[in-house]
């Protein structure tokens, strides 16, 4: 690999890592009014009408998603069968959701495939800055050679 001559500012193209789709599917009584079917899918904000509690109750599996923590290996009566899909009993013990996670390259925001259980894509790293990108193909092409600053 040659040096790293030119620089490549992530802070103007930088994509969250991670969305989520959050669906309701089992119902029931619920002051938020959530009803099976219903879909929320955000990235970093919380997403408007989904319950509060439930928003904080999900979080710890939210952020576990987004460092790329795998969810077949947290236990339970709902054990997921994919790395990247969990369901969440809400604290009323009422409404279930399933949370998807879907991995996007940091660059362009091209989703990263998920294939026998692992995120595809590559990393583009600046270890004095500690800065670690996952990227799809076409951006560690095009980016590999470059010092990586914010």
């Amino acid at each position: 690999m040659s040096p790293k001559t030119s620089v490549l500012q992530i802070g103007e193209l930088w994509k969250e890592p991670v969305e989520y789709k959050v669906s309701v599917v089992k119902d029931g009584y619920c002051r938020a009014n959530h009803k099976k079917g219903e879909t929320f899918e955000f990235s970093w904000n919380t997403p408007e009408g989904l319950c509060g509690e439930s928003y904080v109750g999900m979080y710890p599996l939210l952020h576990s998603l987004r460092v790329r923590g795998d969810m077949r290996e947290i236990g339970g009566p709902d054990r997921s069968p994919a790395r990247n899909i969990r369901v969440y009993i809400c604290p009323g013990r009422v409404i279930h959701f399933r949370i998807e996670a879907k991995y996007r390259c940091n660059l362009c925001g091209a989703h990263l495939p998920i294939e026998n259980g692992t995120i595809g894509g590559y990393k583009l790293e600046e270890p004095d800055q500690n800065i670690k990108l996952n990227v799809c193909t076409d951006c560690y092409q095009k980016h590999r050679e470059k010092k990586l600053a914010w």
